[in-house]
Order: structure tokens, then sequence, then C-alpha cells
């Protein structure tokens, strides 16, 4: 997974010392190895829905593109992203094999947000309304470089908590994608959990939270959701706490 490339710096024409500069890229046969993952997967599902289909390969490729966007992996994901529009061009094709190719494009490729091509179809939400399911586009992943820690800064020292917490904030930013509707969920909240008042990229899961019920007419709006840590999510649903998420957030609002 790593590659070294060495130059030589040239000053005033001459020749200086040899420097060398470390590329972290993914494991070419790793990459082959996962596409063909990807390609059986597309293949032995030959008969499904579109919709099942993108729910199957979504979290695979994010997974892959969460693991590896920390290192040069730009040329990687263009590379993946070819391969999987090539499995799913088959994948259509033998599913209309007498029909034109326009009419295949059409009906499984449509335009998001300007790009083409994308492999999308129209679903229903828990509410029965039409929603877009788009694949997860891996080739668009931007890549985020490791933040080093400064100096001996160390999490249990107390002089340093608005250095981590600051650092905490920086690393929540990357998780959604700039202007989303999660990340402002999550500038709402200021970047913690407000039941347990932690960062929530303190690397625990985080999952979603529907304050009002969708059942008692909630919605799916940035004023109606809040990231929540996993464990305190169960705790909210717990049984056995009867104490509402208002209640909860009522020291962590005055």
């Amino acid at each position: 997974m790593k590659s070294l490339i060495l130059s030589k710096n040239s000053v005033n024409g001459q020749e200086g010392e040899l420097e060398g500069k470390l590329l972290i890229k993914p494991q070419k046969e790793k990459v082959l190895l996962f596409c063909k993952k990807v390609g059986n997967i597309i293949k032995n599902m030959s008969s499904v829905k579109q919709e099942t289909l993108i729910k199957k390969l979504n979290p695979i490729l994010q997974g892959f593109a969460n693991y590896y966007q920390g290192v040069v992996s730009k040329q990687t994901f263009g590379y993946i992203s070819y391969r999987v529009w090539k499995y799913l061009w088959a994948w259509c094709k033998r599913r209309h094999h007498k029909r034109r190719y326009r009419w295949v494009k059409n009906k499984y490729f449509h335009q998001v947000k300007g790009i083409d091509w994308i492999f999308c179809c129209i679903t229903k939400d828990r509410r029965g309304e039409d929603k877009n399911l788009s694949l997860f586009q891996i080739g668009s992943t931007p890549i985020t470089r490791h933040i080093k820690v400064k100096g001996e800064a160390s999490p249990f020292n107390t002089e340093f908590a608005q250095y981590w917490e600051s650092r905490q904030k920086q690393l929540g930013k990357k998780r959604w994608a700039k202007g989303s509707k999660y990340e402002q969920i999550a500038k709402n909240q200021d970047w913690k959990c407000p039941i347990c008042g932690e960062a929530l990229s303190n690397g625990e899961e985080i999952e979603t939270h529907h304050v009002v019920p969708v059942k008692n007419g909630g919605t799916d709006k940035a004023d109606n959701l809040i990231h929540l840590h996993k464990a305190c999510h169960k705790q909210v649903h717990s049984k056995s706490k009867r104490v509402s998420l208002e209640v909860w957030l009522e020291p962590c609002n005055g």
C-alpha cells in the first residue's frame, strides 16, 4: 500500500541530495479484488429491482471510500467508479437486450445535480412519498488528510481541553457534505451529542434521531432531527428510561 518516490534537487545547476516523498496508495491487488467482488454482486443480482441493488452496493462502496479517503486515492476511486459503471451497464443491457441503448440509459441512468449518467431510481420514503435513491459516487469522494496531533497535547491534560475540542470539531466537519442538511444539524448542536455532552466525532458510531417520531407526524426536516451517539440513542429509546429527549436536552440548551 506504500509507494516511495525519490527525486533529485537541482540548485544553481548542481544536483543536490536525494529527497524522498512518501505516497501511500491503495494496494493494486486489493483494488482489483474489490472490483471483482462488486462485479460478482451485480452479476448475481441480475433479477432484483434497481432499488434493491443500489441499497446493496452503497454501504460497500462507501465503506471502501471511508477507509482509503485519507491516502492518495483519487485516481483509484475514479478507476473503481468506471469499473462499477461497466458492471452496471452490462447488468442493464442483460435485462433489456432487445431495447435500444438510449432507452436503457434513460430508464436506469439520470442527471442528478447537473451530473449525468447517475445510476438512480425513484423510491418511497416511510410516508409513501417519492424520493430519489442514487448509487454512491465513489469517484467524487474528497480526499481528507490526517491532522497530526500538536506536540505533546494529551487528551488527559486539562490544559489542552480547548485544543482537543477544536480538533474534534474539525474532524466532525469532514463527516458530512458541506452545506448538507446533516451538516446543518451538527452545527445546530455545536458538533456535540446533546445527551452525553461529548464531541460527535469522538470515535463512537453516530445515528440521527427524530425528535418528534414519524408515526406522530414528525418530518425529516433539520429542525426535527438530531445527531446522537449510538449508545445515547439507545438510552432515548429505552423503555426503562421514562425521560423524553426534550428533558435530556434541557440542560444542554440552557
